[in-house]
């Protein structure tokens, strides 16, 4: 009788990582983690699953919909994992981490888990890499964590790394002027974050706007231009759409100054999809990636619903994004074969394993062959292992 089918498989979303994957993703985390560090950002860790309530309180759209894996623990109460890393790092700085001086600097490399649309391959557990600059408001800490997104990805070895760069008061500023009833700014706001013109054009129809204010809405889907394009657009709105233009530009000037202004361009129709961001928000591209690489922005009322009113800005990296852009560009490659396959003929073994202990001290990758093999059978093994060479306790030892 065969074993059951679901005992040879994973669930969907998720998927298994073979050695040479699993290496170039440590290869990365040190990569990224090298840079964080250089800028000050000390790494933390939170529990994979929190009680539902805590992760209710910044989550916003997870909040609402079965985008959650919810469970129940022996005491009944809800429990979940965490959808994101930045609403646990809001209760961790609001508690274990309350009363240190401020701002605090904090990175992580870490998956967080969604239900997803599976029909296109989306993963449900999802590696992010990140930061979030805590307790510093203005827009110097924006010009840091995007300058820091900017640094984290050429360590990495890519290039081509684009920023787009908007506000939550342009797009929140643009609707209230333009009269959008709350239900119409809900659709509106899923079909920008879809990036579906063709979904938003037809929702400004359904909403009833024409006129001036229909052309504002639609220039923030097809704007193409630099700041001082936006603000001959959508400037004369005035109130909370300048004030934030205004912010936008000085985050801007910084940038030039930290040398990367050439990786960031202005979108004022950007939207993210957590509900959470109340200021300058960003995301990060590729070439060849089909998808944002990098994601974040300010939420300056997050850590407010744990107790802390506490301004806060951060970035989050796709792990898998950025492998699959390092694969592409042929820098992911190097580093994952031994140094030296040691064989081990029958009566040799103690030789064999006390020569691999030396040439490991030194440095080197080393593995001794434990099945007996010799001549071809041992040189294709190396091959498939990738060894640099294959030694026999015969051969005199390399120093």
């Amino acid at each position: 009788m065969s074993a059951p089918v679901f005992r040879t498989q994973v669930p969907e979303g998720v998927r298994d990582r073979l050695p040479g994957e699993a290496a170039r993703m440590r290869r990365l985390s040190a990569q990224l983690d090298g840079v964080f560090r250089a800028w000050g950002y000390r790494e933390v860790a939170t529990p994979v699953f929190e009680y539902l309530e805590a992760l209710a309180a910044g989550a916003g759209k997870w909040a609402r919909t079965e985008d959650l894996y919810q469970f129940f623990d022996r005491k009944g109460r809800t429990l979940a994992l965490r959808p994101d890393m930045t609403t646990p790092i809001a209760r961790l700085v609001a508690t274990r981490l309350a009363g240190e001086p401020l701002p605090l600097r904090l990175s992580y490399f870490a998956p967080v888990f969604r239900h997803r649309d599976l029909r296109a391959g989306a993963a449900s557990e999802i590696w992010q890499a990140g930061v979030e600059l805590v307790g510093a408001p203005g827009e110097v800490a924006d010009a840091e964590v995007i300058a820091l997104a900017c640094a984290a990805v050429k360590a990495a070895g890519l290039e081509g790394f684009r920023i787009g760069l908007g506000h939550v008061g342009i797009v929140e500023g643009l609707f209230q002027f333009a009269g959008v009833s709350p239900e119409a700014e809900a659709e509106l706001k899923e079909a920008m974050v879809a990036r579906d013109l063709v979904a938003f054009e037809h929702g400004v129809i359904r909403a009833g706007l024409s006129g001036e204010r229909a052309d504002l809405l639609l220039g923030l889907a097809h704007f193409h231009g630099g700041f001082a394009e936006a603000q001959e657009r959508f400037g004369g709105v005035g109130g909370q759409v300048a004030e934030a233009l205004e912010h936008v530009g000085q985050v801007l000037r910084l940038l030039e100054a930290l040398g990367v202004s050439e990786q960031v361009s202005l979108d004022p129709g950007l939207v993210r999809s957590l509900d959470y961001y109340t200021g300058v928000v960003f995301e990060g591209y590729l070439p060849g990636i089909g998808a944002p690489v990098m994601g974040g922005g300010r939420y300056d009322n997050l850590l407010l619903e744990f107790g802390a009113p506490l301004a806060a800005t951060g970035f989050a990296l796709a792990v898998d994004r950025l492998l699959m852009a390092q694969e592409r560009n042929g820098c992911a490659a190097a580093g994952e074969g031994l140094d030296a396959l040691i064989a081990c003929p029958p009566g040799r073994e103690a030789e064999a394993m006390a020569w691999a202990a030396r040439l490991r001290a030194q440095g080197l990758t080393v593995e001794v062959d434990l099945l007996g093999r010799s001549g071809e059978e041992l040189a294709a093994y190396a091959r498939a292992r990738g060894a640099a060479r294959v030694l026999t306790p015969e051969v005199p030892s390399i120093h």
